[in-house]
């Protein structure tokens, strides 16, 4: 945290890293992160003392035990505070002045505004590297999300964070304007596997190509 008591962004980075892998060791957060396993080590032991992360030593009955990083729920909620500020005041003045009635024009709305912004993005690629830009966009606007090519035709798209979660706790409809904007942006069949309610960890979305 810096002086004003706010979470800096490489801590913030840090932190995320480790909601994505899910309980790192010291090497693979390094990786991860592209930094060396003392820098790690720095961050952990400062985010460790403000109580955002926790050591566990799990033994391999082989050499000395692996050190173990998970961030708490006061981690989490830091996570959140963050990335739903926005939301939050969105939701409140939509609420205020309009009414709940019109929160599901509104997402219709983003998502036509959201589609042209991004749609000549797409146009020139295949398959494959849609689903990768689409990871690479959504990760930079804070849902840590991240694409594997699972099979021929079949890709899957993971996101650890969810921006709009204040909105899709009281609109779940949320979750599915998210999967059509997918499929509007992509031209793919899109389909939800899971979504944060129904694991903590994320997001799942399972995207096929369109024969």
């Amino acid at each position: 945290m810096d002086e004003s008591g706010r979470t800096n962004r490489s801590s913030l980075k840090v932190i995320e890293g480790i909601k994505k892998i899910g309980n790192p060791s010291l090497s693979e957060l390094s990786r991860e992160l592209g930094i060396s396993k003392t820098a790690v080590l720095k961050h952990v032991y400062s985010l460790e003392r403000q109580g955002y992360v926790e050591r566990t030593y799990v033994t391999t009955g082989r050499g000395r035990p692996i050190c173990r990083i998970s961030i708490t729920e006061n981690a989490t909620g830091e996570l959140q505070n963050i990335y739903q500020q926005i939301a939050q005041e969105a939701l409140s003045f939509i609420e205020e002045n309009f009414g709940c009635s019109i929160i599901n024009r509104i997402m219709e709305l983003r998502n036509e505004k959201l589609t042209v912004k991004y749609k000549k993005i797409f146009e020139q690629l295949d398959y494959t590297e849609m689903v990768k830009k689409l990871a690479e966009i959504r990760d930079r606007e804070g849902y840590i999300a991240e694409s594997d090519h699972i099979s021929e035709g079949l890709y899957q798209l993971k996101e650890y964070n969810c921006p709009l979660i204040k909105i899709a706790e009281k609109y779940r409809s949320a979750c599915e304007y998210e999967r059509k904007f997918f499929e509007d942006l992509l031209g793919m069949d899109v389909s939800i596997i899971k979504t944060v309610f129904d694991d903590v960890h994320g997001c799942t979305f399972l995207i096929r190509e369109k024969y």
